[in-house]
């Protein structure tokens, strides 16, 4: 009966599933699926340079699909999937968004973010690429890929211009630690 009730109230919105801790999680058909637990997600920084030298961040908008922050920008991020490693995942989520390809040779592991109080208790793995090599005007994006309305426009914003754009999961902060990390700034 308690699994009924809190399926009802979860539904309705009443109650986060997180209140409850980790609970077993079914289908309509009575069938375990899981549990419910905090969700794991993938944020990729990629950095290059503009053709006046200066460091630059590629980032997109976020669109009117998706659930929060519409309008605001972000670097490339989204939950892992099952079956995926967590640089697998990075790929996908780049190429998805963007319409561009990485390899995971070119992924550098910055970190993770893990404190309950972020981003809707997510567990986050950091990356950045740093193109040395490309400049900002080597690359194309396209949304052939996008989930309906996910993203918005997708450009390169120039590290000393961060703070003109409103920024969602705190991405401003992380793409200024990362580029000071890099030594990019």
């Amino acid at each position: 009966m308690q699994k009924i009730i809190v399926k009802i109230l979860e539904f309705f919105k009443l109650i986060p599933p997180i209140l409850f801790g980790n609970q077993p999680c079914y289908d309509k058909w009575g069938r375990f699926l899981g549990w419910y637990s905090r969700s794991m997600a993938v944020a990729v920084f990629i950095y290059c340079k503009d053709k006046k030298g200066r460091w630059n961040v590629l980032a997109s908008e976020r669109g009117k699909g998706t659930p929060d922050f519409q309008g605001y920008w972000n670097c490339v991020c989204g939950y892992v999937e099952m079956n995926t490693t967590i640089p697998e995942n990075c790929v996908k989520e780049v190429h998805e968004e963007l319409g561009i390809d990485i390899s995971e040779k070119e992924l550098s592991f910055i970190g993770f973010e893990d404190s309950p109080s972020a981003n809707h208790q997510n567990v986050t793995f950091r990356y950045s690429v740093v193109y040395e090599d490309k400049t900002c005007d080597d690359f194309s994006f396209t949304h052939k890929w996008n989930e309906k309305d996910e993203v918005g426009k997708i450009m390169f914003i120039p590290l000393d211009e961060i703070n003109k754009y409103k920024w969602a999961f705190g991405h401003e902060k992380r793409i200024i630690e990362i580029a000071k990390q890099k030594g990019l700034i």
